[in-house]
């Protein structure tokens, strides 16, 4: 099967599920409680739910679909096809990035109107979907129950927020350089700044090696659950 049908099936079930009319009335929301926002803190407001918009909506959706999957049966059907394990997770990715980049714009753009970064800021928000959805397959995939799943989410993006302590100037370190969601809070700064090509390029290497790290494994997860969920009958294709 290909990506592009795995994308197209992910987008179905969340439609039917009701992501997208649940994330309307969410942007509507966050659009009013914006408006009242003074000027002065406007821009750091903005991005800060910028990043815990895509980074929430990775985490939980991804890792809530995983076991709605899984509890379903849907496992059973797909993966008796010769679909391979990066075509599942790059398609799960491409949908809620979607998802992720339509809430984006549509909460910036009664507020603030277009970012003055564009480029920077649609891939900070694709790019840190990204990380996330594959963070909370991860989580999902070592869960067996919906609390499990919430204490092992939290727990891994725990360390991965710390960066938010440097841009709120409460304890900055330059260790801080390591981590994806520093990446992630510069690029979705190029939403009130211009950001400079050297701050960039930084901003999506670190993201993209830290998507590969954790992409490897979650494949690794993935191809250890569906080897156990079919009694090992079928011969993953990776």
């Amino acid at each position: 099967m290909k990506t592009w049908k795995l994308f197209i099936f992910d987008m179905r079930f969340q439609w039917k599920q009701r992501f997208y009319v649940v994330y309307l009335f969410v942007c509507s929301v966050y659009v009013g409680i914006l408006h009242a926002i003074p000027d002065s803190r406007l821009g750091k407001v903005l991005v800060l739910l910028t990043f815990s918009d895509p980074s929430a909506l990775g985490l939980l959706l991804a890792g809530g679909i995983v076991l709605l999957e899984r509890g379903q049966g849907i496992w059973n059907c797909l993966f008796a096809t010769p679909v391979k394990l990066w075509e599942y997770l790059l398609a799960k990715c491409l949908s809620l990035s979607l998802l992720s980049l339509a809430a984006a714009f549509a909460i910036h753009l009664p507020v603030s109107g277009w970012p003055v970064s564009p480029l920077y800021f649609t891939l900070g928000i694709v790019l840190t979907s990204f990380f996330f959805t594959l963070i909370g397959i991860a989580a999902a995939l070592g869960s067996h129950s919906i609390n499990g799943f919430l204490i092992r989410s939290q727990a891994y993006a725990l360390v991965f927020v710390l960066p938010v302590l440097g841009y709120l100037n409460v304890f900055d370190t330059p260790l801080y350089m390591l981590f994806p969601s520093q990446g992630s809070l510069l690029l979705l700064s190029g939403s009130v700044h211009l950001l400079s090509h050297e701050d960039g390029g930084y901003a999506i290497a670190v993201l993209v090696v830290w998507i590969g790290i954790v992409g490897s494994l979650a494949m690794r997860l993935l191809s250890v659950t569906v080897r156990n969920t079919d009694g090992g009958r079928r011969h993953e294709q990776i």
